[in-house]
């Protein structure tokens, strides 16, 4: 697997796309729906919070949490139902989606 982050696009729901930091391993996983990146564009803004997915490894009980690039994504659409991650002893542990949490904003009152 590679190592290190690379930046990728990240599609906001509202079809803006921002540049972000991506674990390596995760941005070559299709389901996920990482754009690629675009030199130069905007970073994501810091008020904005990504949509992720919950799971839980059915083998080791583990939880884990993986974040999702575009709302048109394989996982998101719930067409893929697992999702891998790398556990601390370094074994690759499958997820079975539990949850998904949406993007959220924040905005000044």
């Amino acid at each position: 697997m590679p190592r290190g982050f690379v930046y990728k696009s990240y599609t906001a729901d509202d079809g803006s796309v921002f540049q972000t930091r991506v674990d390596a391993d995760h941005a070559t996983d299709a389901n996920r729906g990482w754009g690629s990146a675009i030199p130069g564009g905007p970073l994501i803004p810091r008020g904005l919070r990504e949509r992720f997915v919950l799971g839980i490894s059915p083998a080791t009980g583990r939880q884990g949490r993986a974040r999702i690039g575009s709302s048109t994504s394989l996982i998101w659409q719930g067409v893929a139902t697992t999702f891998n991650v790398e556990a601390n002893d370094g074994t690759i542990d499958t997820m079975v989606i539990i949850a998904l949490r949406g993007e959220r904003r924040e905005v000044s009152h």
